[in-house]
């Protein structure tokens, strides 16, 4: 799923850049000329845009184990099993709103929801439930339809996840015999929502194609968050369609 995703980006990429030449020469009456001399005017624009993310989560360390529980509630994990480190890939949503304070610096805030999770090891389901980011930086025309843009800022994010009992087979090291134990995400070795904070530093970078004067397609990448607590970190990747008013 993740190849097709990037290969689709790619193809629009492709065709977008082959596209503004015979656009421009199709429409006199609004040449490559007049598009980059507004596009790098952009003081006095607002925008608004909308897209799609594909969310990767890297650097997990997830915890199969037997759970027990006493009658006072203590909890004990007699056999834990650890795999690091663990992957997944989560689909989402988001909107952004955002204004140019200068012809080259822009700030924006974004919201996004998680739209389709993923199952690590059949025992757990994850996604982002929720991200809410606050960006600053450059951004700059390269040709007379391309420009670079790359971003700074905060994230409150909260993940989403649902954890199960599933029977695992595990050798045992002693006899070597394959033993088919009943066992679920640890509850002492991981955190039960998955990330210990909600806060977290991002960077993006991006690259925008016009469309016409007021229309956009950005595809960008970066790191949405990382969890100082678990090191587990999400990097994004996402089409964005913009509307610059």
């Amino acid at each position: 799923m993740t190849r097709r995703y990037w290969r689709l980006s790619l193809v629009l990429v492709c065709l977008l850049i082959g596209m503004p030449a015979s656009t421009f020469a199709e429409t006199p009456s609004q040449s490559a000329k007049d598009i980059i001399s507004s596009g790098s005017k952009k003081s006095d624009r607002s925008y608004i845009a909308i897209g799609g993310a594909l969310n990767e989560f890297r650097s997990m360390r997830f915890v199969l184990a037997e759970v027990n529980v006493d009658v006072d509630g203590e909890i004990s994990e007699p056999f834990s099993r650890s795999y690091f480190p663990v992957t997944a890939q989560t689909y989402g949503a988001s909107i952004t709103l955002g204004t140019y304070i200068t012809d080259y610096v822009k700030t924006e805030l974004r919201y996004g929801m998680g739209v389709r999770d993923d199952t690590v090891r059949r025992a757990m389901d994850i996604n982002i439930s929720y991200w809410l980011n606050w960006y600053m930086g450059a951004t700059f025309p390269v040709t007379d339809y391309m420009s670079v843009y790359g971003l700074y800022g905060v994230s409150h994010y909260e993940a989403d996840v649902t954890r199960r009992e599933i029977d695992e087979a595990f050798v045992d090291p002693d006899t070597f015999q394959t033993i088919t134990r009943r066992v679920q995400p640890s509850r002492l070795q991981m955190e039960d929502d998955l990330f210990g904070t909600s806060f977290s530093t991002s960077w993006l970078l991006g690259l925008d194609f016009a469309l016409n004067q007021d229309w956009f397609l950005a595809f960008e990448y970066g790191r949405l968050l990382r969890d100082t607590d678990t090191n587990i970190k999400v990097y994004q990747g996402g089409t964005y369609l913009r509307y610059e008013f």
